[in-house]
């Protein structure tokens, strides 16, 4: 496709973020000015036996990101050796089932699978790939993008393996060939920022345990056949008495927190 009319397309729906952008700016506010210090606030959470590590106050940078689909993948398949595969279009995604399920445990399988990713007749594009234990669990294995802008953390850019009764299956993949900058770098929220404001907003209940916080991309919209994603901050809660995980979503530009909708997908209205 012409590069300049994909840069005409973005340019377009980047307009479009205006009033979005205003409007998340003033919730962002609302939520800084109800906030108290980071540091009276992280004391009162060890009070209540919140456990976290040395939280990052620095503020970093990051951009909002374009891409378009492809079908690299359904165009590359035949490269790919002893597994059945499918494409499916809609949503560029190929499930592969492996002719042989490899065999893998709790404590070797990043291991072996790491290794089985970085052959191309196993995995397309597998070296764009790492491993993401923030988003996998006991029965799958989630990989996501990452380049040199950073990690997506979106199911437009995943390699998901399915495991049962200690063997991986199959996978389900898709992809994003490249990234465009949008807009130039705009400072982002910290990790200390992020997680005394999630505090603030009973998001972190007592008794519990900060697991993960790990900065990615993820989707914000689709508009005229395009994807623009935004840095967005992970916060995974681990309860500790019930052993249960909640992950939390910040956008990291505004620190609003975003919500999921019934659907699972995200919605970018602040609480």
């Amino acid at each position: 496709m012409d590069f300049k009319r994909i840069e005409v397309i973005f340019l377009i729906v980047f307009f479009s973020l205006d009033i979005f952008l205003f409007l998340s700016f003033r919730n962002s506010q609302q939520l800084v000015s109800s906030t108290r210090t980071n540091t009276s606030t992280v004391t009162e959470m060890r009070k209540r036996n919140i456990s976290f590590g040395s939280l990052d106050s620095k503020s970093g940078y990051a951009y909002y990101l374009g891409t378009q689909p492809n079908d690299d993948l359904e165009e590359n398949s035949s490269k790919l050796q002893d597994q059945k595969v499918q494409y499916e279009e809609v949503n560029h995604t190929l499930a592969s089932t492996l002719d042989s399920p490899i065999p893998v445990t709790t404590s070797n399988r990043k291991k072996i699978m790491d290794k089985f990713i970085k052959k191309e007749s196993n995995i397309l594009y597998g070296k764009n790939y790492k491993y993401a234990p923030q988003l996998s669990t006991h029965s799958q294995m989630v990989y996501v993008t990452t380049s040199n802008l950073g990690d997506v953390y979106d199911k437009t850019a995943q390699l998901i393996f399915t495991i049962s009764d200690g063997e991986v299956l199959g996978y389900t993949q898709t992809y994003v060939r490249s990234m465009i900058i949008l807009h130039e770098r705009q400072s982002i929220k910290s990790e200390k920022d992020v997680i005394t404001n999630l505090y603030a907003n009973s998001e972190i209940p007592n008794n519990s345990k900060i697991a993960y916080a790990n900065l990615a991309y993820t989707k914000l919209l689709e508009a005229k056949g395009s994807t623009i994603y935004i840095p967005v901050w992970f916060v995974t809660i681990k309860n500790k008495d019930s052993k249960v995980s909640t992950t939390k979503k910040v956008n990291a530009f505004t620190g609003n927190i975003i919500k999921s909708s019934t659907n699972g997908d995200s919605s970018y209205n602040a609480q």
